[in-house]
């Protein structure tokens, strides 16, 4: 986790995927874009993600720790 959009009006603390082409802001198709307590609890795991990636973020179908 870390700051996402710091020093702007609309910060928090979001889940990021950190790959190969860079870190992610990580969300689940359908999930609460600020408060998912899924992907929190995947916080400094490994995990495998599929889903489509746009810009700065990482839109998960699927995330499972590996």
């Amino acid at each position: 986790m870390k700051k996402f959009g710091a020093g702007s009006k609309s910060e928090y603390d979001a889940v990021y995927i950190e790959t190969g082409q860079g870190d992610f802001v990580l969300r689940q198709m359908g999930a609460n874009a600020f408060d998912d307590p899924e992907l929190k609890k995947l916080v400094g795991k490994e995990v495998k993600a599929e889903g489509v990636l746009r810009d700065y973020l990482f839109l998960a179908k699927d995330v499972k720790e590996i």
